[in-house]
């Protein structure tokens, strides 16, 4: 089996758009753009009641980090770590949600582990609040260098491969 190069990958979530972006960063932290889907695309989640917003959330984000694995395997690169990283709390739900839904990455996700994060202002990282999982202190300049690059190519929708939802793929 070849070598392949150790990348966090990252989900952002935007929870003004209610979209999620997936990249990686590599251990130097150069910041590696992958997938985008549409905005709105976690919309849903506000028809449902409490447990139905975990799963539907859950369900989203967890095909997004496989996506992003299958993307990063041709590089020659693996998840050596899964960081789920929100701009607040989900909007229209229970102040739990966020909560509930990073415990459950955290305790489903153990090789390679998850971490969730939101920040307080995406330009920010200062605001960091690691809400489930560890975050080890040493990459912390790592992560903060391919977090801004990942958050600002995110206004450069050309550097990101577009995931159509389901009407998008279902008119095609």
């Amino acid at each position: 089996m070849s070598h392949r190069e150790p990348v966090f990958l990252v989900v952002l979530i935007d929870t003004a758009t209610l979209d999620w972006h997936v990249g990686g960063i590599r251990m130097d932290g150069t910041a590696v753009p992958l997938l985008r889907s549409d905005p709105e695309s976690l919309a849903e989640y506000r028809n449902a009641e409490f447990d139905g917003q975990v799963s539907f959330l859950r369900h989203q984000l967890a095909g997004a980090l496989q996506r992003g694995c299958d993307r990063l395997f041709p590089r020659d690169m693996k998840a050596c770590h899964f960081l789920i990283v929100a701009n607040g709390p989900f909007p229209d739900a229970d102040a739990e949600l966020s909560t509930r839904l990073a415990e459950h990455f955290v305790q489903w996700m153990i090789s390679p582990p998850a971490t969730y994060i939101i920040l307080s202002d995406w330009n920010d990282d200062s605001g960091m609040n690691v809400v489930a999982g560890e975050m080890p202190e040493s990459d912390n300049t790592l992560l903060a260098s391919g977090l801004s690059v990942l958050v600002d190519s995110r206004r450069q929708p050309d550097d990101w491969e577009h995931v159509p939802g389901p009407s998008q793929s279902e008119a095609t």
